[in-house]
């Protein structure tokens, strides 16, 4: 079976369909490109769909090793996952008005999703909002001698970059002096 074709969600729920596969994180649909670095390792997904209350339920549980960028030194740095929660699969945002409080929703318009799409958001959720490193001496090399204040926090290969306002307050004063 091919996990990325649409889906039937009464089907899966009312068949309790359970199943387990590993989706490369490149097939996931809206990762955050700018915080989730393509470590080429797989996202293993474990769904277990059943009924409640009269609503299509997954049970969706992940597993993966991500790369994630750190905020602070703008390096890779690994972050693993493994969690699992109950989600309540609606069709509709009136529907989703009518769901039992305190339970997480997916919209699956027509009844219909695909399996990478649910395993996306779920991977949403564990992400740290700002991924940073568990301290500064982790960051690297760059981020450590900033945070000395030593003139070192720039890379060696940046040092000849241009610096477009360098030069820009001497500007203005010697434009000042002679109008």
């Amino acid at each position: 079976m091919s996990a990325s074709k649409l889906r039937d969600v009464r089907k899966l729920a009312d068949a309790r369909a359970v199943f387990e596969l590993d989706i490369p994180l490149a097939q996931l649909p809206d990762r955050p490109a700018m915080l989730l670095v393509d470590s080429g390792g797989p996202v293993h997904v474990q769904l277990s769909f059943s009924r409640e209350q009269g609503f299509a339920v997954a049970e969706v549980a992940l597993q993966a090793q991500l790369m994630v960028t750190c905020q602070r030194c703008l390096s890779p740095m690994p972050l693993s996952v493994d969690t699992r929660s109950p989600v309540l699969i609606v069709e509709s945002e009136q529907e989703s008005e009518t769901a039992p409080a305190g339970w997480e929703t997916f919209l699956a318009p027509e009844g219909r999703l695909t399996f990478e799409a649910l395993a996306a958001e779920e991977l949403l959720l564990p992400l740290p909002i700002v991924p940073l490193h568990e301290g500064a001496g982790e960051c690297s090399k760059l981020t450590a001698a900033a945070a000395e204040g030593t003139p070192a926090a720039v890379p060696a290969d940046e040092e000849a970059s241009a610096r477009p306002f360098a030069d820009l307050r001497a500007m203005l004063a010697a434009r000042a002096k002679h109008p």
